[in-house]
């Protein structure tokens, strides 16, 4: 190493023998002493050799060394490597097998039980619907009876409900329709449901002791891992109800416990216990990234130490080409094919189960319909002719059908309506149809009857079939969107009447399906996805999902906007209409997706979703508030019980502070050692960076990218990162008194556990929801923004009152407006769902009684109106994410009068 020739050299004072630092890491038989080096920061480093590999040996006189008294080898018992263990020569010796003595196991087992009491305890309370448990027990449910639904979270996890709930004996009909609907009433199963989440949450317990003995930490450290785990109050009330993170977790814990054992082969490379631990790693990866998308933090958190093990073994010369070449492959397929086949395999099962219609459809493509029981969109003629009587889906939004109807805007114009409507019926059918100048042209032709093909560039004219109104717009702004780039939409004219020019709308076929290479050029039902582009206005047929008020029957807002981004300009032709096409023309129908194909389109709208959860909440928090539990979550509320999400302080803060005291040292490490100083942290330093540093790193990747993110975030979402700083500050812990005397490190890891369990009962009753006292909450409240209500516990000081004969009504007290908001249920799909679902089937017989009063008012209008399009134009500061640029053109024309 190039700083050994800067390095300075003193002894340990008073010293009675000196030996290497790996040994005391490794629990191996002291060597030769040797010279140390200097430290001054707080302890030296076994070196090349030293405890990042599992252990070492003495090497020679001039080797880096450490001295000091022989009783310290009292705290070196470990055995296994980490990640990150020596590749070279002799690592075999310095890297000893993983094993768990049979008191281990004892210990592990009584710990386990110890567990199983805290997460089983009372776990029917409370019997009733509690926080999230409204829509995780609805989707269980939606599995049972195989009704397809869509949710922002990929579906293992749900599925593992819907097993726990099949097996309990839940039918199915409970709706889990919102907080605090009685379980017991209705005769539901729900603690065998919640018995699955439980279960998992206690198998974080000896999955905790596993990693941290498999990372190469004593056995007092791995015990009181494992009951930091039991006795985390936040983890213990997410795995005790109906919610996710208890499966996330539980994979997350499973593929590191993996990923470590794995590296306890590392000296095995390609035997069976290597490749077991290493596929294991992939398949609980996947499983994961199949329970909520946070599992992709954990795929970057193996990524990147994969990289970091990869790189070494590239600077072992020890390691052939074609080893290294064998060891990226087994990689790539374990960690890349192995997390993603898992992945497509449950959404495979999901959508096998989901094979009947459901509320979710209206998510979904009609392609991904087609495929679900109970939908036939059938088939229709392929080419699309004039005089041709069809129905335009809108591609981007999945909303409906360019609709029309006798309703007038109330503003702007006021002239008749043009919308998106999510049913199938009449109103949705509009005849395409030439312009006058072609329709001169088609009629002095050699057979004015002949069918003509719609091409690219053709310029067309739509009328509406029911009401006999064209497709129009002007410079009227709409009535929702008032951007000055956005102009109304509506239908204009009456029958008999020959329109103008604002009716003129040019075909631009944007797609075709690469099957049809025709429907490119030729406009084609299904095949082609085209936009419609005002010749005058030079703005393009357009919606974006928004709602029209309730005289709008509140369908979806169609708008024509000027310089509009491409996807929510896109239509189709799904129904095509013509008693002149013969019988024998080509048919089109929507193909039926394969799984790659189902799984990409769910993944991009679960994505699109996801980021459009921005509306506030009262309980969201932000990532820089986590790690210090600034506040919590309202879960639950009934008479004198609460359940509050909040975590075991100490617990929190503590891990917190390793995480960043990890950070802090390897910096000034960095520093040090460009001054040649080779600091060893009493031999610990190259477990520390191994061990320590990996949990770090997940605990990073698990929380920082929640800062990029602006949508909905809650304390829940820290959880996982939590579970990584905690294996971090036992690791920390137990690598730095190992020194100490064996009475002094178990005081101060029996006090950390003590203080931990202390507060495990101080704050218990918020997890379990059991009744507590109004002194006791007040006095647990450290921080002020931890705002479960107290006043509703009773106090100590009340004392019981004799029975006495009914007192008459009193007026009810005035509401505590500085109380915390009740739990509340949150639904993270209220915004979309209000978006996707249709709107009210319409009263056709009521609105074509106005059908006649509305055709002569029309046609009055017209004899007394003269001149262009006119009307106020309100503007609106907004930004539009589908605005790409300036107005096409501002050419203005003399245009028909408006009605």
């Amino acid at each position: 190493m190039a700083h050994l020739e800067n390095m300075r050299y003193r002894r340990q004072p008073g010293a009675a023998a000196a030996y290497d630092d790996a040994t005391v890491i490794s629990g191996m038989s002291p060597s030769t002493p040797t010279t140390a080096v200097d430290d001054s920061f707080g302890g030296g480093d076994g070196g090349d050799g030293g405890g990042g590999g599992g252990g070492g040996v003495a090497g020679p006189a001039s080797d880096l060394g450490y001295s000091y008294e022989k009783k310290d080898l009292d705290y070196a018992s470990l055995g296994a490597a980490g990640p990150g263990a020596p590749h070279g020569a002799g690592a075999a010796e310095r890297a000893p097998r993983f094993a768990i003595s049979t008191n281990q196991w004892l210990a592990l087992a009584l710990i386990t039980v110890l567990a199983a009491y805290v997460r089983l305890w009372r776990l029917s309370n409370p019997a009733s619907v509690v926080f999230d448990e409204v829509h995780f027990g609805k989707f269980a449910g939606k599995y049972i009876n195989g009704t397809y639904f869509f949710d922002v979270h990929p579906p293992l996890a749900k599925m593992m409900f819907a097993a726990a709930g099949r097996l309990a004996g839940y039918d199915g009909v409970f709706d889990f329709k919102s907080i605090g609907l009685d379980y017991v009433a209705a005769g539901v199963p729900y603690v065998g449901m919640r018995l699955m989440p439980a279960l998992l949450g206690l198998a974080m317990v000896p999955i905790s002791y596993v990693t941290l003995a498999a990372m190469g930490h004593a056995a007092d450290a791995c015990a009181l891992g494992a009951l930091l785990v039991t006795f985390e109050n936040a983890l213990l009330t997410q795995s005790r109800l109906i919610l996710l993170d208890a499966a996330l977790i539980f994979f997350t814990g499973m593929t590191v416990m993996c990923w470590a054992l794995f590296f306890t082969q590392s000296q095995r490379p390609f035997s069976g216990r290597w490749w077991t631990y290493l596929l294991l790693t992939g398949v609980n990866m996947g499983n994961a990234l199949s329970c909520k998308w946070v599992g992709l933090f954990l795929v970057a958190t193996i990524g990147v130490w994969t990289l970091k093990d990869l790189w070494e073994r590239l600077g072992d010369l020890s390691v052939s080409l074609p080893q290294l070449a064998r060891h990226f492959a087994a990689r790539t397929f374990a960690l890349i094919v192995v997390p993603l086949t898992v992945y497509l395999f449950w959404f495979q099962i999901h959508f096998m189960v989901l094979h009947k219609s459901g509320d979710g459809n209206a998510f979904m493509s009609p392609e991904f319909q087609n495929s679900l029981d109970g939908v036939s969109l059938g088939h229709t003629p392929r080419d699309i002719y004039y005089g041709s009587r069809i129905r335009l889906r809108h591609a981007a939004t999945n909303a409906g059908y360019l609709h029309s109807h006798l309703s007038n805007y109330e503003t702007g114009s006021k002239q008749q309506q043009v919308t998106l409507y999510g049913f199938r019926d009449e109103n949705n059918y509009w005849v395409i149809t030439r312009t006058d100048a072609n329709e001169q042209k088609a009629l002095n032709s050699s057979d004015p009857t002949a069918l003509e093909q719609i091409k690219d560039g053709d310029v067309v004219r739509l009328m509406h079939w029911k009401t006999h109104r064209r497709l129009h717009s002007h410079d009227q702004r709409p009535p929702v969107t008032t951007n000055d780039y956005q102009n109304e939409v509506s239908g204009y004219g009456w029958e008999g009447f020959k329109g103008d020019s604002n009716d003129h709308w040019r075909v631009k076929i944007l797609e075709g399906d690469p099957r049809v290479p025709e429907s490119k050029d030729r406009l084609m039902a299904i095949h082609s996805r085209f936009r419609l582009v005002h010749v005058n206005q030079r703005c393009a047929l357009f919606s974006n999902r928004k709602k029209l008020p309730k005289w709008g029957h509140e369908q979806t807002e169609v708008t024509c906007m000027k310089s509009a981004k491409f996807p929510k300009t896109i239509w189709r032709i799904e129904t095509n209409v013509n008693e002149q096409i013969p019988a024998d023309a080509p048919l089109a129908e929507y193909r039926r997706l394969g799984l790659i194909d189902k799984v990409l389109e769910a993944t991009a709208v679960m994505w699109r979703v996801n980021n459009a959860l921005t509306k506030s909440h009262p309980y969201e928090s932000r990532p820089h508030t986590w790690p210090w539990m600034r506040r919590g979550m309202a879960f639950w509320g009934e008479d004198t019980r609460r359940i509050y999400f909040l975590g075991t302080p100490i617990v929190w803060w503590l891990s917190f502070v390793a995480c960043a005291a990890f950070g802090f040292v390897q910096v000034v490490l960095f520093l040090r050692d460009r001054r040649g100083v080779y600091n060893r942290l009493m031999g610990a330093r190259e477990r520390y960076a191994e061990s320590v540093g990996f949990f770090v790193t997940g605990w990073l990747m698990h929380w920082f990218p929640f800062f990029i993110m602006g949508r909905q975030l809650f304390l829940h979402h820290y959880l996982p990162a939590l579970w990584m700083a905690i294996l971090g500050f036992v690791g920390t812990l137990d690598l730095f008194t190992r020194r100490l005397s064996r009475k002094v490190r178990h005081v101060l890891l029996f006090g950390v556990l003590l203080v931990t369990v202390r507060m495990y009962f101080q704050y218990s009753h918020l997890a379990y929801g059991t009744t507590w006292t109004r002194e006791g909450c007040m006095s647990s409240k450290w921080l002020k923004a931890w705002d479960y209500d107290c006043s509703r516990y009773p106090s100590v000081k009340d004392a019981p009152l004799a029975p006495q004969a009914p007192a008459a009504p009193q007026p009810t007290a005035a509401p505590e407006h500085n109380a915390p908001p009740e739990a509340q249920h949150f639904d993270p799909l209220e915004h979309e769902n209000k978006l996707n679902e249709p709107a009210p089937r319409i009263d056709h017989d009521k609105l074509n009684s106005n059908a006649d009063k509305l055709n002569s008012e029309m046609k009055k209008a017209a004899t007394t109106t003269k001149g262009a399009d006119k009307g106020p134009v309100p503007k609106e500061e907004e930004k539009d994410e589908n605005f790409v640029g300036g107005d096409a053109g501002h050419d203005h024309h003399t245009i028909a009068p408006l009605h």
